[in-house]
């Protein structure tokens, strides 16, 4: 396999692990904690992946020597900082749900 398609495929592969973050961030707010989010699951959904990005790149620029002592696979091994676009993907839907006010969905 060339470098060229093999650099590309880990790009589609970090933003394919991103997109997962962002989905399942957006899921367990939107359904398991039954909160009101702008622009529903989907709304949740793209603040979920610009959060995990987001984090994703700070917390891995502010982190990223204990994160690569501690935990390799899950830093680097993956090609994308799990940990930290988990905790910034979050962080993003948390503040989203507090500019929200903090409301439960409507049982429809």
């Amino acid at each position: 396999m060339s470098f060229d398609l093999r650099s590309f495929l880990n790009v589609v592969k970090a933003i394919a692990i991103y997109l997962a973050l962002g989905a399942t961030l957006s899921f367990i707010f939107y359904t398991i904690k039954k909160r009101d989010l702008f622009g529903g699951y989907i709304g949740g959904f793209v603040i979920g992946v610009i959060g995990a990005l987001i984090g994703g790149f700070i917390l891995d620029y502010l982190f990223y020597d204990i994160s690569l002592k501690i935990l390799e696979f899950l830093t680097r091994g993956a090609g994308v900082n799990v940990i930290a676009g988990f905790i910034g993907a979050y962080i993003a839907l948390y503040i989203m749900n507090k500019l929200n006010h903090d409301k439960e969905r409507k049982k429809y």
